[in-house]
């Protein structure tokens, strides 16, 4: 396993370009820098600095190490503040993040004083970074579930029928299920489970829904929408703004409760105490 001083006594002489002067900025005496670069070279097997009289360079090896010698001290150093600092790493789906986390996740912090960083991203993109230990706290529009995580609810969030002003639905109250095959459905990013659910309601008319893919974000598809390309179905709380300033006009569907049920994962068994567990505490329950 490679070591973590030496990969960090490495970057420091590659930094300064120089042994003696890399003794300098670390404190060490240069022999003690010197051994650091031999043991890691014995670790890996293969010179890493080129020893020309006069002149410094890496080997070939050396600079495909350091890439990989910087990722690795600087995850050591973001894992010892991780550890000793309360520190909340939230990766959110682009809807959740954009238009619904942000201000609980600014109260949360005002509250108890823990720092949160939020990564947003596509759901599938933020179930493989709790997956992997990337954050520490996870809210998705659907999550399928795996070993080692548990999931609660937040919230049940309504999805609603968004039309420009303009368009031939704008005066109705309510979009009867049957008319939607009648108008071009804008869709946005891909795996928010959306056409999941749709299915489930709808059974096989869903199948008669005339769907075009690839506008990317929910921000492209408002776009669309208000320019006159066609409907769309949304979460209602990613058309609050544009709604309120007549933008777009909401429309729920007729005779059918649609909502997402909005989940929050985290790893099983988490003291009371982990940042990730006082957010559920404070956000959810």
């Amino acid at each position: 396993m490679l070591n973590l001083i030496h990969a960090r006594t490495f970057l420091t002489v590659v930094e300064v370009r120089g042994v003696r002067a890399a003794a300098r900025q670390l404190d060490l005496a240069p022999s003690t820098v010197a051994d650091h670069i031999r043991q890691l070279e014995e670790e890996l097997a293969t010179p890493l600095i080129a020893r020309d009289r006069g002149a410094f360079g890496l080997t070939p090896q050396g600079a495909r190490l350091l890439p990989l010698a910087r990722a690795l001290v600087t995850t050591a150093e973001r894992l010892s503040i991780l550890v000793h600092q309360p520190w909340l790493r939230v990766a959110a789906a682009s809807n959740i993040g954009t238009y619904m986390l942000q201000q609980p996740v600014a109260a949360f912090q005002r509250e108890t004083d823990i720092e949160v960083e939020m990564w947003i991203g596509r759901n599938i993109d933020v179930a493989e970074r709790i997956q992997r230990g990337e954050s520490d706290l996870a809210v998705m529009e659907w999550w399928e579930p795996r070993k080692g995580f548990v999931a609660q609810t937040w919230s049940r969030e309504p999805l609603v029928v968004i039309v420009g002003p303009e368009h031939r639905w704008a005066s109705l109250e309510a979009v009867n299920v049957q008319e939607l095959v009648t108008e071009p459905l804008l869709g946005g990013e891909s795996g928010t489970g959306t056409g999941r659910l749709l299915q489930q309601q709808f059974g096989a008319l869903a199948d008669r829904l005339r769907t075009t893919e690839g506008f990317g974000s929910t921000e492209a598809v408002k776009r669309a929408v208000r320019a006159g390309r066609g409907a769309s179905i949304v979460l209602e709380a990613a058309v609050t703004d544009e709604v309120a300033s007549g933008q777009l006009v909401m429309l729920p569907l007729e005779g059918i409760e649609l909502a997402k049920e909005i989940k929050v994962i985290v790893p099983d068994a988490l003291p009371s105490t982990a940042p990730a567990m006082k957010f559920l505490a404070t956000c959810v329950n």
